[in-house]
Parts: structure tokens; C-alpha cells; sequence
């Protein structure tokens, strides 16, 4: 599925269990980081990616230049926009 951050050109690089997407556009750019970490029960183990930072200021100044952005109303939106984009990278 297509979405406004995908002009970004997300990059990811994973280093000591810490995993960064890159975006950036022009003068634009923005990071979200997340820990990789193992969960493990008795009868379980599993791979989890927890978001521990992100620094999309530039991105969301951006997505406010096009119009995705008009006001404090959008920033839920974009927020879980982010979140779900940058998680969609590392998976």
C-alpha cells in the first residue's frame, strides 16, 4: 500500500539490537529507532521491535508544506501514520 512517506526513501540499518529507519527528502529527514528484543516463556519465545525514539520533525514540517498536515487535529493521524510505516520497514 502506497503512502506519503514512501517519497522518503526509508532506509533501515540495524546495529546492537537497536534498529533505525531513515527517511529523507531534499532537506527533509526524520528517524524512528526501535529495540529488538526477545520475549521468551516457558513455552513461548518471540521476536518483539519496541519504538524507543522517534525525531520526525522534518517530516511532519514537510507533510504540513503538501497539505497532509493543516493543523494540531492531524498529528494523531500522522503519528500513527509514522508508527505503522516505520513498523511496516523493519518487518
Amino acid at each position: 500500500m502506497a503512502s506519503v512517506l514512501d517519497i522518503f526513501n526509508p532506509q533501515v540499518i540495524k546495529s546492537a539490537g537497536t534498529i533505525t529507519v531513515t527517511y529523507c527528502h531534499d532537506l527533509y529527514s526524520g528517524t524512528c529507532s526501535y529495540n529488538e528484543t526477545i520475549l521468551q516463556g516457558t513455552k513461548f519465545k518471540q521476536r518483539v521491535n519496541i519504538l524507543i525514539n522517534t525525531d520526525m520533525d522534518d517530516v511532519i514540517e514537510y507533510l504540513y508544506k503538501i497539505g497532509e498536515v493543516t493543523g494540531p487535529q492531524d498529528l494523531e493521524r500522522i503519528s500513527y501514520l509514522i508508527q505503522t510505516h516505520s513498523r511496516a520497514q523493519i518487518e
